[in-house]
């Protein structure tokens, strides 16, 4: 939700930003670049701005908050009460990877789950830990409501504050084109997304997170620092400052689409809940990865450019002739990816990143071979985490291939992947459902959506290693 001091301190540090920009001009008696106005412009005309609005809303969110504790703590709450609306307002701040606050799961503590759905459903499994059932069946509730027209439901969700529709319980939710209108998700379901999405994907994991509070973002990166000089007695110091550059996160927008039944049981909001989050969340995480590793800057990776078409050639090491498959790959060569890190970048956070296939065929064969291992270790297995002293990170969507691969960049990566990549997120996530597209199967199409960025903004140079080291096969 809205952290209000945070708020106020972006404001704080957007409003220093503008009045640093114009001291510089004016100590310097000039007009300004047109990179200075065109900064001023985004900060005054759209950055500040948007916090100020920000601000407002997490101040009337935390007025309503303290309303609502200081009647729980009268005794006046109930199933119908202003906490369930008040729990299911999801905002663009929300998508993020600390733990949600316990005021945003209220109506979890509030709802009581009949037995037969109890009864009839399995244990959850995009919702874990404690009242996993309970946010499951809101879920379910919900979806049955938004996306299944079940009017139970949407009684249900109307009694408890649960917005199923476009603008709340309340807006209009259908469109003319045979689809549904989007909507914000229930915190709980959101909550299991986020988890799923960082359980399963690697880029959520692993990249640097950047909140983006308009479709556009300037993140400063540090270019280069003071040079030192010697002087001699009473000569003057050369003067060097320190640099800055932006990189930019443009958000895109990303629509998951899961196929489900029209023939659901009114006692299966559980399993319902649970299978189409599920869902969602490793769609989401499959294609964040692909943008992430192997992006190419075409429609299919939503115009990002990967780690494997990033990298440029300081940032690569090529195994010797001939090993042209991770059967083939020797010691040396991954010896001498970790060697080619900068130290700056191994500063406990490096790791590899690699196909679980792969790696079977490379670095646990490597492991296997040598030398020391008894009944007891060869029947373990290697350790899967662990290679030269780091830790393996499987990724699913890295090449695979175990046949002969000549000229082949990405078998693997080494390096620390905070430093060399962003992601940004824009908003919370919604879904829609079209009932027309699928008739002829007696299903509905649900379409979750998310808005993100992938930037892979440290990427050595012709000459110069990054923070991440790529893995490519010589050309015969």
């Amino acid at each position: 939700m809205f952290d209000l001091k945070v708020l106020q301190e972006q404001h704080a540090e957007l409003l220093d930003k503008a009045k640093a920009i114009s001291n510089l001009v004016k100590s310097e008696d000039r007009e300004p670049t047109d990179q200075e106005k065109q900064e001023l412009d985004r900060l005054l005309d759209t950055a500040i701005p948007a916090v100020k609005a920000d601000i407002a809303r997490a101040e009337k969110y935390e007025a309503e908050v303290q309303a609502l504790v200081t009647q729980r703590h009268a005794g006046g709450e109930g199933e119908g009460d202003a906490g369930g609306e008040l729990h299911n307002r999801v905002t663009t701040l929300n998508d993020g990877r600390e733990e949600l606050p316990a005021d945003q799961i209220l109506l979890c503590d509030r709802i009581r789950i009949p037995a037969v759905s109890a009864f009839m459903s399995r244990i959850p499994r995009a919702y874990t830990g404690e009242k996993s059932k309970e946010k499951a069946y809101i879920a379910g509730r919900f979806f049955m409501a938004a996306l299944y027209d079940h009017e139970g439901s949407q009684k249900w969700c109307n009694d408890h504050g649960v917005a199923w529709k476009s603008g709340g319980p309340r807006g209009a939710l259908s469109t003319g084109d045979n689809s549904k209108g989007a909507v914000l998700v229930p915190t709980e379901v959101e909550q299991a997304i986020i988890v799923l999405r960082e359980e399963r994907g690697v880029a959520a994991r692993e990249a640097r997170l950047e909140r983006m509070m308009s479709d556009t973002k300037l993140v400063p990166r540090y270019a280069s620092g003071p040079t030192a000089y010697f002087v001699g007695e009473n000569d003057a110091i050369t003067g060097s400052d320190i640099k800055h550059d932006n990189i930019q996160l443009t958000a895109k927008k990303l629509a998951a689409l899961v196929l489900a039944s029209t023939e659901i049981s009114e006692d299966a909001y559980i399993d319902l809940g649970d299978m189409i989050t599920m869902h969602i969340a490793y769609a989401f995480a499959d294609k964040e990865d692909e943008c992430l590793f192997n992006g190419d800057g075409t429609s299919t990776y939503g115009g990002m450019v990967g780690i494997k078409n990033a990298l440029a050639d300081g940032s690569k090491v090529t195994a010797p002739t001939a090993d042209i498959a991770f059967s083939d790959l020797i010691i040396d060569t991954f010896e001498s990816m970790v060697g080619k890190l900068p130290s700056y970048a191994d500063n406990g956070n490096a790791k590899w990143y690699i196909h679980r296939a792969g790696w079977a065929a490379s670095m646990a064969r490597l492991a296997d071979a040598a030398g020391g291992n008894t009944t007891e270790t060869i029947a373990a297995g290697p350790n899967m985490r662990m290679f030269l002293g780091y830790p393996v990170v499987f990724v699913n969507v890295m090449n695979s291939t175990l046949t002969d691969q000549t000229s082949t960049d990405g078998l693997c990566y080494f390096g620390n992947l905070s430093m060399a990549a962003a992601i940004g997120r824009r908003r919370g996530i919604t879904i829609r459902v079209t009932e027309e597209r699928y008739i002829e199967y007696d299903q509905i199409g649900i379409f979750g959506t998310q808005r993100f960025d992938v930037n892979v903004h440290e990427r050595g140079t012709s000459s110069a290693a990054g923070p991440i080291i790529g893995l490519s096969t010589p050309s015969s």
